[in-house]
């Protein structure tokens, strides 16, 4: 029991919903700023989430530096993703704002994690899956020190945010490049 504790107090990051769990109704795999907007939608439908970071920074390229927006048309931007442009917007003081800094996008990121019904694990790697048929039950999960320390989590959804589809490659899900 000491030793889940130890490894409870390594990888929690962020506790909503209650304490962490064994049980989710979605996993998202990658706090890159499509697995924030990913858990962001389904906490507001009521869901139980947690999000898996690989790292020990939320929003991938967007929070990482990569702040100057390609876009052709700003019109079809519409639901969480111009949510998160006019927030940038109101931190520069105008209704919207393409192009910010990256701890701004970080700042703005994490409260969109602040949802009661989310969780967060920083640095913590998906190191094996466990599938019944076809369909993904549960991940493991490795951090702590020199990621010796495992939790498994389940979920009634995987989602795969990650950039290079972690996820996906460990539940064998098939691609085409």
């Amino acid at each position: 029991m000491i030793n889940r504790a130890l490894i409870l107090g390594t990888l929690l990051v962020g506790v909503a919903c209650g304490n962490l769990s064994a049980d989710y109704d979605v996993c998202i795999y990658g706090g890159t700023a499509s697995g924030v907007i990913a858990a962001t939608s389904a906490a507001r439908m009521g869901q139980k989430v947690l999000v898996v970071e690989p790292t020990v920074r939320i929003g991938g390229l967007t929070s990482g530096g990569l702040g100057y927006t390609d876009i052709g048309s700003k019109q079809v931007v519409r639901g969480l993703a111009l949510d998160f442009y006019r927030r940038v917007g109101a931190h520069y003081g105008c209704l919207e704002q393409w192009v910010f800094e990256p701890g701004v996008a970080k700042e703005i990121l994490e409260g969109y994690l602040s949802h009661p019904c989310i969780t967060v694990l920083k640095d913590a790697h998906i190191c094996s899956v466990s599938k019944e048929g076809t369909v993904l039950k549960s991940i493991k999960v490795a951090g702590g020190k020199d990621y010796r320390d495992t939790l498994s989590f389940s979920a009634d959804v995987f989602v795969d945010c990650s950039y290079e589809g972690d996820l996906m490659a460990l539940a064998g899900v098939s691609y085409r490049v």
